[in-house]
């Protein structure tokens, strides 16, 4: 089982979930929803939804959301979500990003908290192909990750991190950048009561001019980067790198 079927599990849920609150949720799909330019009533693709945090948002708002992710378990939950607040513009698919499942039909697409990456290289070409496929021309795409060039400053001088994510939990993280590879690699051990836990993960980064070559490629065209969701302006020194393209 690869890496990214095992990481989202209820280990995952209690360190980053308190993360993810309602100010946060409502702030992120603001951004998304304005960089975007969404049309009133409009079809939106959430790939890599996670358990629908952006996606719900989005859909009280008018939205048409469709969200994929490949856990089921997030699927459900998103679902179990959307039925709790009777969101009936809500879809969630267990599905595989490297896959096509549609075809010129969104208005818009997002990527968000580092979702991209995952694969080889010819793979993640392949979810961009996959999702230039899915929009409608003129539709616009949001790729939101960690800046490559900041991550890389930040693993050198600081190459463990130790959590108390609660009382008796903790989190070790021991991370390295391969620089042949352009990949970071992450150790992670959890401690709770007792237990140890260990899950080892690795991400492709790009830079922002591999990135747009890629978008290109495959029929998206960089229209604007940010370095983060208050549309500061992207450099090296940013944590985040959000790319918006626009389809030929």
């Amino acid at each position: 089982m690869s890496w990214y079927e095992e990481l989202f599990n209820q280990d995952y849920d209690r360190v980053y979930f308190p993360t993810f609150t309602a100010e946060r949720n409502t702030s992120e799909s603001d951004f998304i929803e304005s960089v975007l330019q969404i049309p009133k009533g409009g079809q939106v693709l959430d790939l890599a939804c996670g358990h629908g945090r952006h996606a719900l948002e989005l859909a009280k708002r008018g939205f048409f959301v469709v969200g994929i992710d490949l856990s089921p378990r997030f699927i459900e939950m998103a679902k179990q979500n959307a039925k709790e607040q009777h969101l009936s513009n809500a879809e969630f698919v267990v599905g595989d990003m490297r896959e096509s499942y549609f075809l010129n039909r969104f208005n818009a697409a997002f990527c968000y908290f580092t979702s991209f990456g995952y694969f080889p290289d010819e793979e993640n070409q392949k979810v961009l192909e996959n999702v230039a496929k899915s929009l409608l021309k003129g539709g616009m795409f949001l790729l939101e990750t960690v800046n490559r060039d900041w991550t890389i400053h930040k693993v050198e001088n600081q190459p463990r991190r130790w959590d108390e994510v609660e009382p008796d939990f903790f989190m070790l993280e021991d991370i390295s950048f391969n620089a042949h590879t352009s990949r970071i690699h992450t150790k992670r051990i959890i401690f709770d009561k007792g237990q140890r836990r260990t899950m080892q993960y690795d991400i492709k980064l790009y830079t922002h001019a591999e990135l747009e070559d890629m978008l290109e490629e495959v029929g998206l065209q960089v229209v604007s980067t940010f370095g983060g969701k208050e549309r500061s302006p992207y450099s090296v020194s940013s944590p985040r790198m959000v790319i918006v393209s626009k389809k030929q």
